[in-house]
């Protein structure tokens, strides 16, 4: 197993469909930010929640995915209701 199933929130499953997306790393995610590498797993994996998304941010600020608040959590959902690919 690659280092992303050992950072904070990320397992077995995320880490494999954030590879599946070209992102292997930490600072590979951090680039891409997390709610476009949420956006391109959803588009691949159905079955992927929001708690995805709250996972990968939480993994980038050091917060536990459970832990956000509900105002962060409302913007990431705002934010990837609004993502459009290829822009």
């Amino acid at each position: 197993m690659g280092a992303l199933e050992n950072e904070l929130n990320l397992g077995p499953t995320s880490a494999g469909w954030l590879r599946e997306i070209g992102v292997t790393t930490l600072d590979e995610l951090r680039e891409m930010g997390a709610v476009t590498a949420y956006c391109l797993a959803k588009a691949r994996h159905e079955r992927a929640s929001l708690n995805l998304l709250y996972a990968l941010h939480g993994a980038l600020t050091g917060q536990k995915w459970n832990a956000l608040s509900p105002k962060t959590k409302a913007q990431l959902q705002k934010e990837a209701a609004g993502f459009r690919f290829g822009e």
